[in-house]
């Protein structure tokens, strides 16, 4: 199991047990190197073939005889070896083992071991026990995992209880002193150096195994034992972040790979640690912002692609809940929690996407035609365009979200108030310009207009009034209309009633403004000349609807002027001359 520490002990390698002499030694090492160099077998010494192949060389004797010079070195050695501890149990075992008899171990040391507690007459049983379950002779009795476990506890808890005193009396100089501390870490660090490269059990179960045994070394080992995971982490880290840099497409793969290589010794770390340690909270906080940052680039990369998009969302959730599970500090869960949310949110508003998306043609034909007319005048006329020219549209739009949308109803209300806007822009404007009238005439002319547009504008709200409107604007907009209502009725006497009621009652703009009169002879004149002969023929009608149409604005760039006003008396005079004959 453990060979090189057991089998390629030097202790082993000599053919002695821990506490040989050193006249012992020397006289074995003399021994060996003779039968080695006659090409025969030294025979039977404390090497236990049963362990496996010794193949001794005077080279290999003479390196196992160097390591056993220094006082560190031999106690380093004999932590993973056998000694006579106790002369009624250990001998019959170590007899046994010569001869290959491992029922005989079994008898004695785990009956020993198994009941019984620690004491310094069975201490030696422990240890030996312990050392003969990392030789791997008793593979197949239990699990490696149990025999490293057994191995590991008794052999710290011999040293924890200081029975390890007579091993150093036996294999050292009186003067060479050490901690049980230290030789608890030397004893682990070379058995962890092993395990590692031998791969018998993995980190997570030498850690589990150490993290279950009470003794003094054990906060300073396992925290000495945590800078190597933690520059591996870190590089692992930094290498990942260079390929999610390069292509944003893997950046899902290569999160869960960096998870499945560093998620077990994060693990350690935090059963070390604690959740407390700046080491721990730092690397895992880095290590959780990181599988967030692929989790968001990941579903940006694929944000516009409709075959991939909603797949994307879903897989970066996933890895951002795998990200909350390591986040320490608040400032990596907000920001996990935030982008959460955002996401759920995206997915949410996805049916909103997609209706929107079927309206898109339409919305830019819209929002074109709402840019086309905040750049022309605030005319009636104008309204009247928009409202013509924005109803299909409309039209499909509410096809499409329906008439209880939300960004229908603020696209319907929008050309609402651009179209009231520009009725009631003109119709204050001529208003504006009556106020600052003095001239009889000319007043009674912008009346005359204003009652016109008034007419036109009302007619515009009764367009309006057919859309699709949001409460708030459709309550402000009702009450506009029922001001140009209330204007509507004042104006509606002015001048008479309409021109088609007979009488002659609608106003003569240009007349009126040559005569300087509404009631001037010849303006009533024209009036009857109107009601009795044009309005009786269709196209004395046109005539009269476009006379209707253009004089409000002849007036209001010929008023004042006198000669111009002179010349249009004598054609209107000439006129009704003809007329009345």
């Amino acid at each position: 199991m453990i060979t090189k520490l057991v089998l390629d002990n030097p202790y082993r390698t000599l053919g002695l047990l821990v506490g040989a002499t050193a006249a012992e030694q020397r006289k074995q090492i003399t021994r060996l190197q003779r039968f080695i160099e006659a090409e025969q077998s030294p025979g039977e010494d404390n090497s236990f073939p049963l362990l496996g192949e010794l193949r001794r060389t005077i080279d290999s004797v003479n390196e196992a005889s160097s390591k056993l010079n220094l006082d560190l070195d031999k106690i380093s050695s004999a932590l993973f070896w056998f000694y006579l501890g106790n002369e009624i149990f250990d001998e019959p075992v170590f007899d046994a083992l010569k001869i290959g008899d491992l029922e005989v171990v079994r008898n004695i040391w785990e009956k020993k071991t198994s009941n019984e507690e620690m004491t310094l007459k069975n201490a030696s049983a422990f240890f030996n026990l312990g050392t003969f379950y990392l030789s791997g002779i008793a593979d197949g009795t239990n699990t490696d995992e149990y025999l490293i476990r057994k191995a590991i506890e008794f052999k710290v808890l011999f040293i924890e209880n200081g029975y390890h005193r007579k091993l150093m009396m036996l294999c050292t100089d009186e003067n060479f002193k050490i901690s049980k501390e230290s030789l608890q870490e030397i004893f682990l660090n070379s058995l962890f150096s092993e395990i590692e490269s031998s791969k018998i059990i993995n980190t997570t179960q030498f850690l589990d195994i150490i993290r279950n045994i009470e003794f003094s070394a054990k906060e300073s080992f396992l925290k000495s034992f945590v800078q190597k995971p933690i520059e591996t982490i870190e590089a692992k880290l930094e290498e990942a972040k260079v390929q999610r840099k390069n292509d944003k497409t893997k950046s899902i793969s290569i999160a869960q790979n960096l998870l499945k290589e560093i998620d077990g010794t994060l693990k350690q770390l935090k059963s070390i640690l604690g959740t407390s340690d700046i080491k721990y909270t730092t690397l895992s906080d880095r290590f959780s912002d990181f599988l967030l940052q692929c989790g968001i680039d990941y579903f940006k990369h694929y944000k516009e692609s409709d075959s991939m998009n909603e797949v994307a969302a879903k897989k970066a959730l996933e890895l951002f809940a795998k990200a909350k599970t390591y986040a320490v500090g608040n400032i990596v869960k907000e920001r996990i929690k935030e982008n959460t949310e955002n996401l759920n949110e995206w997915i949410d508003e996805k049916p909103e996407r997609e209706k929107q998306q079927r309206i898109l043609v339409h919305f830019e034909k819209l929002t074109a035609l709402i840019d086309e007319y905040d750049s022309k005048s605030e005319t009636i006329a104008n309204a009247k365009l928009l409202l013509s020219a924005a109803n299909p549209i409309l039209q499909n739009i509410k096809t499409v979200l329906g008439s209880t949308d939300d960004l229908y109803l603020g696209l319907s209300t929008r050309i609402a108030s651009d179209a009231q806007g520009m009725c009631v822009s003109e119709v204050n404007s001529i208003q504006d310009k009556f106020s600052k009238t003095f001239d009889n005439s000319t007043k009674l002319a912008l009346i005359m207009l204003l009652k016109n547009k008034v007419d036109e504008a009302y007619q515009v709200t009764n367009t309006i009034s057919t859309l699709d409107l949001r409460a708030d604007f459709r309550s402000s907009f009702n009450s506009n209309r029922s001001s140009l209502q209330s204007l509507k009725t004042q104006l509606g006497n002015v001048g008479g009633g309409s021109r088609t009621s007979g009488g002659g009652n609608s106003g003569c703009y240009i007349a009126t403004m040559a005569y300087g009169d509404y009631d001037h002879p010849q303006v009533r004149e024209l009036r009857r000349f109107r009601d009795d002969v044009l309005l009786k023929s269709k196209l004395g009608t046109y005539f009269v609807d476009f006379y209707y149409w253009i004089s409000p604005k002849l007036v209001e760039v010929l008023n004042n002027k006198k000669n111009i006003n002179s010349s249009i008396r004598v054609i209107l005079n000439l006129i009704i001359k003809i007329i009345k004959k």
